[in-house]
């Protein structure tokens, strides 16, 4: 399928010929076609009328003449050219060097481009004749469609079908297209390979940093069989979003160790969203399986204070993973990295945190374990269902928590805090209303962000409200002093109005950790210390282990009342006492009174 080319056509050849003399005749011969040659042997006069010192020789009258002249007879000759159909070309701009060269893409071209062929005209609702929609196809290559109209602008709808995966065939999806007389190339049903791999720039995203992916990306994952474990790969590259990309379940998303980013455009500002949908799911039987490898998700900042943001709300999931990524100043003032709320089985392992927001209720923490509660989550649809479900098993291991820093090395913004909740509703007292089975293992943490606000546990670098079978081991945190110290270490409470306080917590285990350069203004480790953490009289704290701690630098004044006052300032509760084992000041001061490890209430 062809378009017609009215200057490779002899008619119109001949009447620009005729065009180009008559204006020679009206201006004396001074005219000719640009970039062409003087047709009496040399370059034409670079003066053009002037004189060689520049005056101009020419009345002024002869001058206007001419130019009316010449838009009398070019007008007809534009008409003859957009009759033929040259508004039907796209245009392609080629760099070479210092100068642009501009290539003229037909319909034809696009359909025989990159190797690819045309498979047909595709039918949408109310196409005329004068209207094509060619699908093209190339052998293990997503499909395509050259889109243009001979005849008036026209809107209409594209039916793209879903693609196939061990037999199972994903959703179609209708898109809407406007067709003009440039053709334009939509990218269609993505090509998955027998590894059930998606290609992401052949599917059609771009990494530029610039380019706005988040349509042509909802639409892959749309068009994806969501019951079968695919993958979409991207190679290195900056690969911008806005807005809301909306995920599915069964799906890797795959990139390569430090060059594949996931963004905003570099010219925008404001926070992207990465939405898990729950439907209408009242358990942990949401969004599921997804797994993010290789990704850095870049966000920007200007004067310290976030401009990108990437949020990620998952509420009703389970089985989200997140391995070997980076989040670089992506988390929002009053919000966080990941917000996990009555979800299950979220892990984080052997990635890295950049930073934190600088402003707005620093103490919200990158990874958050929540309830499925509408004042939780920050982002929502209206499926999705809030019947305040806490998140258990989720697991944040082998992870660094850095403080940002410029090229020389200082200190810009600390590290967020890293884990926990500042905030939890239960509607009953039993323990599966509360948030449970958090682990917090072998992660470094340096500098983290100091916060005085709605209660000082929130200081801790990690705090929890209300929550139970809680380990925290083999951590390291360091600081370098160069920012200020958080109130405690560790901090558990349950301060909630909103909260059903339960009879006892239990399940705590902090353990083998380090702390170097630790001076907290409070103590180390607070355990449900304010009165009524519980519902009434009794235990309110049972199988708790303390043990292996080691502090390195911290001083020896503080240390000393650690060690006298050791219920009131090192594990501090309400109403009993805590006794923890082997933990120690630069291996010389000893801490505990007994080697005991475990307290029964």
């Amino acid at each position: 399928m062809g378009v017609f080319h009215p200057l490779h056509n002899s008619d119109t050849m001949m009447r620009l010929t005729i065009f180009v003399r008559e204006v020679r005749t009206v201006t004396g011969g001074n005219v000719g076609i640009i970039g062409h040659d003087d047709p009496h042997g040399g370059h034409r006069n670079p003066y053009n009328g002037a004189d060689k010192n520049g005056a101009d020789d020419t009345p002024a009258w002869r001058g206007i003449a001419v130019c009316v002249v010449m838009v009398i007879l070019l007008l007809p000759f534009l008409a003859m050219l957009r009759t033929a159909g040259i508004g039907t070309r796209a245009k392609t701009l080629y760099r070479k060097g210092s100068h642009a060269i501009e290539r003229i893409m037909t319909p034809t071209l696009l359909e025989h481009s990159d190797g690819y062929r045309p498979a047909g005209e595709i039918p949408v609702p109310g196409k005329r004749s004068e209207d094509h929609i060619v699908r093209i196809i190339r052998s293990g290559r997503t499909d395509r469609y050259v889109c243009w109209t001979n005849g008036t602008l026209r809107r209409t709808t594209l039916t793209i079908p879903g693609a196939k995966a061990q037999g199972v065939q994903g959703r179609s999806l209708d898109m809407h297209i406007t067709l003009r007389h440039r053709p334009s190339v939509i990218f269609g049903t993505p090509y998955i390979n027998a590894k059930n791999v998606i290609n992401a720039t052949d599917a059609g995203l771009v990494g530029n940093g610039v380019t706005d992916n988040t349509a042509r990306l909802n639409a892959i994952l749309r068009l994806l069989p969501e019951s079968v474990k695919k993958t979409v790969a991207f190679p290195d590259g900056h690969f911008a979003f806005t807005g809301v990309i909306n995920m599915v379940s069964n799906l890797s998303m795959v990139g390569r160790h430090a060059h594949t980013f996931i963004q905003m455009p570099a010219h925008r500002h404001g926070g992207m969203v990465i939405w898990y949908p729950a439907g209408k799911a009242r358990g942990y039987d949401g969004m599921h399986d997804v797994e993010w490898k290789s990704i850095i998700f870049r966000g920007d900042y200007s004067d310290l204070t976030p401009t990108q943001t990437i949020y990620q709300p998952l509420i009703h999931a389970h089985n989200i993973v997140y391995d070997d990524c980076t989040f670089n100043m992506v988390q929002r003032p009053y919000g966080h990295v990941l917000d996990v709320d009555g979800s299950s089985g979220v892990t984080v392992r052997n990635s890295t945190v950049i930073g934190s927001p600088n402003r707005g209720q620093t103490f919200k923490e990158a990874f958050q374990m929540d309830v499925a509660a509408r004042g939780a989550s920050g982002y929502y649809d209206k499926q999705t269902v809030f019947n305040r479900l806490p998140t258990k098993d989720m697991t944040i291991e082998h992870n660094r928590f850095l403080p940002l820093r410029n090229a020389e090395g200082t200190l810009l913004l600390p590290s967020a805090a890293p884990f926990g909740t500042h905030m939890a509703y239960a509607l009953t007292t039993a323990d599966d209303s509360y948030i449970h089975h958090g682990i917090f293992k072998d992660n470094y943490v340096e500098d983290p962000v100091y916060y005085e606000g709605a209660g000082t546990e929130n200081s801790a670098v990690i705090h929890f409200d209300a929550a139970n079978d809680i380990t925290i081991s083999g951590n390291t945190f360091v600081w370098t002093g160069e920012t200020p110290q958080s109130s405690w270490a560790v901090a558990f409470y349950a301060r909630s109005r909103l909260m059903v306080k339960p009879s006892q917590w239990h399940g705590i285990r902090i353990t083998d950790n380090v702390f170097k350069g630790f001076a907290p203004s409070k103590g180390a480790f607070t355990l449900y210390r304010e009165a009524g953490s519980v519902s009434g009289p009794g235990r309110s704290l049972s199988d708790v282990v303390i043990s292996h701690n080691t502090f390195k630098g911290t001083p020896l004044r503080t240390a000393l009342h650690w060690l006298h006052d050791y219920s009131g300032s090192f594990v501090t509760t309400y109403g009993q006492r805590i006794q923890g084992s082997d933990n120690t000041v630069d291996d010389a001061i000893r801490l505990d009174a007994t080697s005991s490890t475990t307290h029964s209430g």
